[in-house]
């Protein structure tokens, strides 16, 4: 038997998730898997890919290493990956909250729509 999803599970991250997502107080908490699994399936737009080709460029020119270096490639590697992941965090983070918010958005709206549709609904 398939154990259920950590979002059913776990309490704290119930509420974080309706603290960084307010939208998804739309639907109860049994089907909010089922509306992150569309968000995980939708594409980027426009805007978040050049976003986040655009901080992975920056984080890239950002940590170039300097070119006086006789440290071993490795070496230079190992040191620019603890800063290199903080960084990319902070500037293409916004991109996949976008991504996130845009998506529960659309389907809280067409949500909405479907039960304004619904004959049965409005009696």
């Amino acid at each position: 038997m398939p154990r259920p999803s950590l979002i059913l599970r776990s309490p704290y991250l119930q509420w974080l998730l309706v603290q960084i997502f307010p939208r998804l107080r739309a639907w109860p908490v049994g089907k909010w898997p089922a509306v992150m699994e569309k968000v995980r399936g939708a594409d980027f737009d426009r805007i978040e890919r050049i976003g986040i080709v655009a901080a992975v460029v920056l984080t890239t020119w950002l940590l170039r290493p300097a070119s006086g270096s006789d440290s071993p490639a490795a070496i230079v590697f190992l040191t620019q990956l603890p800063v290199a992941l903080p960084l990319l965090f902070l500037m293409a983070g916004p991109f996949f909250l976008r991504r996130i918010r845009r998506v529960i958005d659309s389907e809280a709206r067409s949500g909405r729509e479907s039960r304004s549709d619904d004959p049965d609904e409005r009696k």
